[in-house]
């Protein structure tokens, strides 16, 4: 099966777990339940998902909050989508938008990656990144498994690709468009980013920002094209859900999502949707 969706319902904790396949697609119920009893249903979920080989799994906002499950999936090798792989494939449509928000070219812009996993799907996004902006830096743990790549790029394109430490203690003044792929909130919190910036963030959500910040955070997508039952999960891990796959390449999945005629509907801040005239307003101070 392509994946599982679990969420609750509103049934009593005596309740039976109930599951539901239809197309390739894993609904399981949950009754409502106490913490202490997280172990002991983690379980009976995972025997659930091994009854039917679901090796990926949705979890519901609600119980996305619940660490000791999370952790319970983890650990038995369930990857848990989140949808930061589906941001990678859709971050050329998003840069393309805020471009037209702010009026700033895309080809003008500075955009910060920050990203501690080192892939070959890493690689092909910094290449295809990089072809759109006028430069990439990108600061990662793993910073030096990139420098091989960056040299070729230069060779092959012309154009130079800063790599940080993810410990580097400088600011980075000239960047308009920050891309957190992976970075937790307390690595967020160290960087020194511009005042005025596009923060985009496919991993945690930043619920608050340092004093002095007026720029804009994007902690999600709002899409358009979802059944009805998209309300309970974050939309572009439901989108991911039903589009990536691992072993294609970014521009390949990109082609699906397109062809899926997914539409994005906006972009929710710290503070909810935000509005074109607050990206406007952030758009004057691009350099």
């Amino acid at each position: 099966m392509l994946y599982a969706l679990i969420d609750y319902s509103n049934k009593k904790s005596f309740s039976k777990i109930e599951v539901e396949e239809v197309l390739g697609e894993v609904k399981i119920t949950l009754p409502q339940f106490k913490e202490r009893y997280t172990k002991k249903i983690a379980k009976k979920v995972l025997k659930r998902m091994s009854d039917y080989k679901v090796e990926n799994v949705v979890i519901s906002k609600a119980l996305s909050r619940n660490l000791e499950f999370c952790k319970a999936m983890e650990e038995n090798k369930k990857y848990i989508i989140t949808g930061r792989r589906i941001g990678k494939v859709m971050i050329n449509k998003i840069l393309d938008e805020i471009s037209i928000y702010t009026r700033y070219p895309k080809e003008k812009m500075d955009v910060l990656l920050l990203m501690n996993e080192y892939s070959l799907e890493n690689i092909d996004f910094i290449e295809i990144i990089s072809q759109k902006v006028r430069q990439l830096q990108v600061m990662s743990r793993n910073y030096t498994k990139y420098e091989k790549s960056a040299s070729l790029f230069f060779e092959k394109y012309g154009y130079l690709i800063k790599l940080y430490s993810n410990e580097f203690k400088g600011e980075f003044n000239r960047v308009n468009v920050v891309i957190n792929l992976d970075f937790k909130t307390e690595e967020m919190e160290k960087i020194s980013f511009p005042k005025n910036c596009v923060i985009i963030s496919l991993n945690d959500k930043i619920e608050k920002t340092k004093r002095g910040f007026h720029g804009i955070v994007v902690n999600d997508v709002d899409m358009a094209g979802f059944e009805e039952n998209v309300s309970s999960y974050r939309s572009l891990a439901f989108c991911e859900a039903k589009i990536y796959k691992p072993l294609r390449k970014i521009s390949d999945n990109e082609r699906i999502l397109n062809a899926e005629k997914y539409i994005i509907n906006g972009y929710i801040g710290v503070k909810g949707k935000i509005t074109q005239e607050e990206f406007e307003k952030v758009g004057k101070n691009f350099t």
